[in-house]
């Protein structure tokens, strides 16, 4: 047995090592990043991505997606030292000779080397060679002019070799004009960007900014593919730490609000990523969006309205039976349509088929579609319900989302007819460390993740979005290391064509039971999902599915904790900003309630400034959304509930410059003569207007979150005793 006290073996690096470019020069222009491609993109691309396969993909012998991520992205000192570097020890050479093996030729390459130096016949061995090279560089140069003119063809047949199941050789990698932002010598061409520096701006900004909702597909990627974050190998791209500089600009405050099991889920892949691997990312989807322009796919709008919803799995139809039985029982004449597998169709004689066809319900086989033996959830056939219904304009909904009266009237609100999409709220926002910034070239956005679990869409403005989030979903395993399940696809997507959407004009309630439970006196199970003037009109029981026992009529929903509506005046002591003036200020043209969009709410400041300017009473929301702390409790002792809580989310020093600037205020007021009241026509004393200047200060010793009773709202009143009339259950194997 080897001592204990011998020396440990050291590294030993040969000097002919020593001297090569990786010491003299980390790496060259061609690959400016040190750290090599070890995300699961590879295993991603050689299954999915049939024209972006390079050479280092080609040889790699990880075809799957189930890739650890904690793979370390350099071998260990020990394993170098023992010589097993295998295909993937950057930057040291690969060897698969044992150590006697490399010894041996290394002899043999140096007797080699003698011979042709001082042999007999050297003179003669010395011409021969370079004959031999001249001739191999003669031949490379032909071959590589037989591939350029060939190229077009290649090009051209590309995309359906890539589809054929029959031909097994990957395609050669399709030829790209080589993407550049600038180079020493100027701007190569001209791009939104082009004139940033001549505006005062910076290029992330812009990119960071929709388009106007005419902009053309084309537009749309080309601003895509040339914002900063995945633009790959080139001048003046930052690495992926790089942007996350720009995502703290405005995300460095949402750690209480955090989604947090997106962090933990994907930390280790997020830490992997560099801006080539990001490159791949984008590419991925800008081509393939370009095959949809190609083929002329977004022209595939449908005629007329409709509600579009997914089950089959579990006990799925039996919940979109009772949603649609509400719904016809307000009167609703939408026709629907339901997706599912090919697997999961029902028998002809099973009940449900003739019960849906009653209540106006056509059950659809989701062509080309196939279950995910391994999801329990159809996540992937949203998007693709959405694009293969025949409806230009469609309600999409959950099986477990059921309406509170007929919603089309919502095809009408203002912000849906101005930006041709309507989405709802989560309880969460996404870390600034997320790469999904990076791919889409857009800064962290400091609002609320999107919750689809019901969705008004204009398919003759956003059938291109929905074309991505489809072929997004239909690779969930790996898109899902960026988003909590399905939802957040859709806002991804969204923001990578530089588009924004609608929502409701009251931020996601939190339903609960009547009373409380083992670990807490709140238990919220529903999403209560409200319409664009702040009503409620969708009640989301996505966790009361899984309360197993305990609920049923009477004990299943009672009251609900929301934010207030900000259009109330006088504002209550929750709702009003510091110094509120005593007349109502005038909002002018500002869109309000009802007309709200995610950019009035995004980056919201503490004085309720946004991205986009709106009245004063959405600015009042946009800052006091800024408190909102969504806790989880129970699930082992109880149900699983979510409470809501709210904090003063500004940090110590704001805290108290904020204290010291209202004393003066007060000072100032107590000093400041009355003024002075002039008398109307009719004697009537008239007092001057405060003018507002367009600054919320909330008062965060106020919490603004309410507690709602259902018996006390018309639209929820009856809602529980209609719904378990029908025959309701609530929880179910299905979720």
């Amino acid at each position: 047995m080897p001592s204990s006290n011998l020396p440990k073996p050291k590294l030993h690096i040969p000097i002919t090592e020593k001297s090569s470019p990786f010491f003299t020069k980390p790496y060259n222009s061609s690959q400016l990043s040190p750290i090599p491609d070890n995300s699961p993109i590879n295993g991603f691309h050689n299954n999915q991505i049939h024209n972006q396969t390079t050479d280092s993909q080609t040889s790699s012998s990880d075809g799957g997606l189930d890739i650890n991520c904690q793979t370390p992205l350099l071998p260990s000192p020990g394993k170098l030292e023992q010589g097993h570097n295998n295909d993937q020890s950057y930057p040291f050479p690969t060897s698969s000779l044992s150590s006697s093996d490399w010894r041996n030729n290394s002899g043999m390459l140096t007797r080699t080397k003698m011979f042709i130096r001082k042999g007999p016949h050297s003179i003669f061995v010395k011409r021969v060679l370079i004959l031999l090279f001249v001739l191999s560089l003669a031949i490379i140069g032909l071959h590589t002019q037989s591939n350029s003119i060939s190229l077009s063809s290649n090009n051209v047949d590309s995309h359906s070799t890539s589809n054929n199941p029959i031909n097994k050789k990957k395609p050669k990698k399709p030829f790209r004009y080589p993407f550049q932002l600038s180079t020493p010598a100027g701007v190569k061409h001209k791009t939104i960007y082009s004139n940033a520096q001549a505006q005062g701006k910076r290029v992330i900004d812009i990119a960071s900014q929709p388009l106007p909702i005419t902009a053309s597909l084309r537009e749309r990627l080309d601003a895509w593919r040339e914002a900063p974050g995945g633009r790959g190998e080139v001048e003046g791209e930052v690495e992926h730490g790089g942007f996350v500089q720009w995502n703290l600009e405005q995300c460095d405050t949402i750690s209480e609000q955090h989604n947090t099991h997106m962090i933990q889920h994907s930390a280790n892949l997020w830490a992997s990523v560099n801006r080539s691997s990001l490159h791949d990312y984008r590419m991925d989807l800008i081509d393939h969006m370009e095959g949809v322009l190609n083929r002329g796919e977004i022209e595939q709008v449908g005629q007329g309205r409709g509600i579009v919803m997914v089950a089959g799995n579990a006990d799925t139809l039996q919940r979109v039976k009772w949603s649609l039985q509400m719904l016809r029982s307000y009167g609703s004449e939408l026709p629907v349509q339901i997706y599912h597998f090919p697997s999961e169709k029902p028998s002809v004689d099973d009940p449900i088929v003739k019960d849906l066809q009653e209540l106006n319900a056509e059950l659809v086989e989701a062509a080309g579609q196939m279950k995910d033996a391994k999801k329990t959830k159809s996540y992937h056939l949203k998007a693709l319900a959405v694009v293969q219904s025949p409806f230009r304009e469609v309600l999409y909904l959950d099986s477990d989302s059921i309406p509170t009266r007929d919603p089309a009237y919502m095809f009408d609100a203002p912000n849906y007819k101005r930006l041709g999409i309507w989405a709802t709220p989560d309880y969460w926002k996404t870390s600034a460390n997320n790469p999904i910034w990076s791919i889409i070239g857009v800064k962290c956005r400091n609002e609320w993740e999107m919750e689809t679990g019901q969705m008004f869409i204009d398919k003759s403005l956003h059938l291109d979005t929905f074309l991505l989030i489809k072929y997004m979903l239909e690779r969930h395993e790996f898109w899902f290391y960026f988003s909590d399940g399905d939802k957040d696809i859709f806002r991804w997507a969204m923001l990578a064509l530089r588009k924004r959407w609608a929502v409701p004009g009251r931020w996601v309630g939190a339903a609960a039971l009547p009373s409380g439970t083992a670990s807490g006196d709140f238990c919220s199970h529903t999403m209560l999902q409200h319409d664009s003037w702040g009503e409620p009109l969708f009640v989301h029981y996505n966790l009361l599915k899984q309360i197993p026992s305990g609920v049923g009529r009477g004990y299943s929903w009672g009251r609900t904790k929301q934010m207030p509506l900000f259009n109330t005046w006088p504002a209550t002591p929750a709702t009003a900003r510091l110094n509120e003036p005593e007349t109502k200020p005038s909002d002018g043209i500002l869109p309000g309630l009802g007309d709200v969009d995610c950019d009035m709410l995004a980056d919201a400041q503490e004085d309720g400034t946004a991205r986009s300017p709106a009245k004063e009473m959405i600015m009042r929301r946009a800052a006091r959304e800024r408190g909102i702390k969504v806790k989880y409790h129970g699930g082992w002792i109880s149900a699983l509930c979510i409470d809501l809580d709210y904090i003063d989310p500004r940090p110590e020093e704001r805290k108290e410059a904020d204290a010291e600037r209202k004393r003066i205020m007060e000072e100032q007021a107590s000093l400041s003569p009355v003024p002075e009241s002039h008398e109307n026509a009719e004697g009537e004393k008239e007092e001057e207007e405060e003018e507002f200047v367009g600054v919320i200060y909330p008062d965060w010793e106020q919490s603004p979150i309410e507690v709602v009773q259902w018996r006390d709202d018309e639209h929820l009143k009856d809602f529980e005793r209609k719904i378990y009339d029908l025959g309701f259950k609530p929880s179910g194997p299905g979720f």
